[in-house]
């Protein structure tokens, strides 16, 4: 039987891009060790696109013309270059991209020193989003805030004031692990990703609780749309997963 190669070359939009294949944990192995690779390359093509912009935007300095587009073309970037850093950075701690699962945040990771108020009288419409951020950087929170209230009033459907009471996010929550019996080694595999602040976010997989979940970690891709956060475009990594026999 012939052997699936591990690695596809293939033209696609960046010469620099290719198609990884993997049949087995070897071919997994192969595939990580050349994604790596790609990243590097990745971060160093930006890196030559940066310095020609910077180029050209100290000739607009100097020409005192509108240096508006170019300083955000860099910015631009930089931010893209961060997106790959990480992504190398996950892949050589030994983390595996998968497929984008829908996943049940339990952590984000942020700068910010308070959550969004979000006044509203919904309480469950406060979630947080997570911040772009450099890897070690910032600080990862639980996504649901703790929530105070206050009465107001406003008018209903027949212009009477009537009283209401509104919620809003006073203050940032410490990340609490949504598993109470998972084993140590899944606590500290999770521990261990939230130290390197790589990803964004955690999460879990399934979305609703099974026997078999699959902590996950992300990387959000920058310059997207800014939806709410479950549903923002991400780069997907394995971090645990655990299985009981008895449940199956």
């Amino acid at each position: 039987m012939t052997n699936v190669p591990a690695i596809v070359s293939t033209i696609l939009d960046d010469p620099l891009d290719f198609t990884v294949i993997a049949t087995s944990p070897k071919d997994m192995e192969a595939g990580q060790r050349s994604l790596i690779l790609w990243a590097a390359r990745k971060i160093q093509g930006i890196k030559s696109e940066i310095a020609e912009a910077a180029d050209q935007l100290k000739i607009f300095q100097e020409k005192k013309w509108n240096t508006v587009a170019w300083k955000a073309e860099i910015a631009k970037k930089e931010r893209r270059a961060e997106f790959y850093r990480k992504i190398k950075m996950a892949l050589e701690a030994g983390y595996y991209i998968v497929p984008p699962f829908p996943i049940d945040l339990f952590a984000i990771r942020t700068k910010a020193p308070s959550p969004k108020s979000m006044d509203g009288r919904n309480r469950d419409n406060h979630d947080q989003s997570a911040m772009i951020l450099p890897a070690e950087v910032g600080r990862y929170v639980d996504p649901k805030p703790a929530l105070e209230s206050y009465d107001d009033t406003e008018k209903n459907h027949k212009g009477e004031m009537v009283p209401v009471t509104k919620y809003y996010a006073s203050e940032f929550r410490d990340v609490e692990f949504p598993f109470g019996l998972a084993r140590a080694e899944i606590r500290e595999a999770t521990d261990k990703a939230m130290r390197l602040r790589i990803f964004d976010q955690l999460g879990v997989l399934p979305s609703v609780r099974k026997p078999d979940p699959i902590i996950c970690g992300q990387i959000l891709v920058p310059d997207k749309p800014n939806y709410r956060y479950s549903t923002r475009e991400a780069i997907t990594f394995f971090v645990a997963w655990w299985l009981d026999t008895r449940t199956l």
